[in-house]
């Protein structure tokens, strides 16, 4: 389920801010990310667009065999992207850290895909190397009146409670 730029108001990275003032001038090209996290929501605001190009462009050029990027837009485009949750984010140098969970249905059911990401500056520029799996912190359970988590802004019971 790809969606077109044109329609897009919040960016989904859910930094809050518009998503022209944020992720569009990155997957555009006008501009490059100046830290590993703002690439990794740039890269997440890609995949809910179904933007492989993106993806691949900002992968470590030494590191790009080793991604099917053809199943990846394939899981891009069957995804429903719900939700980012940026854990812990650390860089040292030209190398960097980020850890998130990425939320998204596919035929009804809901994932969670957490990740801890390296990032490597080269030539100035952020790239993402590789991702492992990641134990998020425990986080509360969600009450049926909570805000749902997936970003809706319904209550939990109204939205992904029953799904």
């Amino acid at each position: 389920m790809s969606l077109m730029i044109e329609s897009i108001s919040a960016c989904p990275c859910q930094s809050g801010e518009a998503f022209s003032d944020c992720c569009a001038p990155y997957i555009s090209g006008e501009q490059l990310p100046k830290t590993a996290s703002l690439l990794m929501r740039s890269r997440y605001t890609a995949y809910v667009l179904a933007n492989i190009n993106y993806l691949q462009e900002t992968t470590l050029p030494s590191m790009r065999a080793r991604y099917d990027f053809a199943s990846l837009k394939q899981w891009a485009e069957d995804s429903e992207w719900l939700s980012l949750d940026v854990h812990s984010e650390d860089t040292e140098g030209d190398a960097a850290r980020v850890c998130f969970t990425a939320r998204y249905r596919q035929k009804g059911d809901i994932f969670n895909h957490s990740e801890d990401s390296q990032f490597i500056r080269e030539q100035n520029r952020w790239f993402f190397s590789q991702g492992k799996d990641y134990t998020p912190p425990a986080t509360k359970n969600l009450g049926r009146n909570d805000p749902c988590n997936c970003g809706s802004g319904k209550k939990f019971k109204k939205c992904c409670m029953n799904k």
